[in-house]
């Protein structure tokens, strides 16, 4: 127990955010917030529970032990401070009200997902599957987000865009697992999980597009 506490006063230290970061972080918060509830002056019961949410966001995110649980790529299931990044993620889940905002909520935990995989990946490799199987879901929940209810076509293209790169990420981290991306067969298992979803076959062609994105590949949330 000891040893676990002095590791997490460690961790503690080394993610302890600026005085720059927490100010810019709570006014971030505080515009997004005011843009999705305007009427706030109601104190209607979703503009307090969003409050609450927003309050807990910023003061487990200016902690110093939160935000290293939140940004190291690091923190995958299994470690001390894990329940910590999940549990910010569902706060920022909670914020995330509109259609467009719950889209991109969910593409950018597909591309963390894919993080943990990729962190996995030469460590515990058996656990890869898993974070591959995390990833899918979170492309689901994002197009079944997108296609009914966003219609700003540049926020779907948008949208659109930023999954065709996780998607490459994910085939890639999937033929490194299976040694054969023709032997896994993840293409057509990606794309039956958005089937039925309302996207268009100019949208399917873009989300599942092979580009050569090195760059991308290699990147993070």
């Amino acid at each position: 127990m000891f040893f676990l506490k002095r590791q997490l006063n460690r961790l503690s230290k080394q993610g302890q955010p600026s005085k720059a970061f927490r100010e810019a972080l709570w006014l971030k918060l505080s515009q997004e917030h005011a843009c999705l509830y305007p009427e706030s002056a109601s104190f209607s019961r979703s503009f307090r529970w969003s409050a609450v949410l927003l309050t807990a966001l910023v003061v487990v995110f200016t902690m110093g032990t939160g935000v290293y649980a939140y940004e190291s790529p690091e923190v995958v299931p299994g470690h001390p401070l894990y329940v910590v990044k999940s549990s910010i993620e569902s706060l920022e889940e909670g914020l995330a009200r509109t259609p467009e905002a719950r889209a991109e909520f969910h593409s950018k935990m597909m591309a963390r997902r894919l993080s943990e995989g990729e962190h996995h990946l030469l460590r515990q490799p058996d656990q890869v599957g898993q974070s591959l199987e995390d990833a899918a879901d979170q492309l689901e929940q994002s197009v079944e987000e997108l296609a009914p209810a966003v219609r700003d076509p540049k926020m779907r293209a948008q949208v659109i865009e930023d999954l065709s790169i996780h998607n490459a990420r994910y085939l890639e981290l999937s033929a490194r697992v299976q040694k054969s991306e023709v032997q896994s067969g993840e293409p057509a298992r990606l794309r039956s999980r958005v089937e039925g979803y309302g996207l268009s076959k100019d949208e399917q062609g873009r989300l599942f597009e092979r580009k050569a994105r090195a760059s991308d590949l290699n990147g993070g949330p």
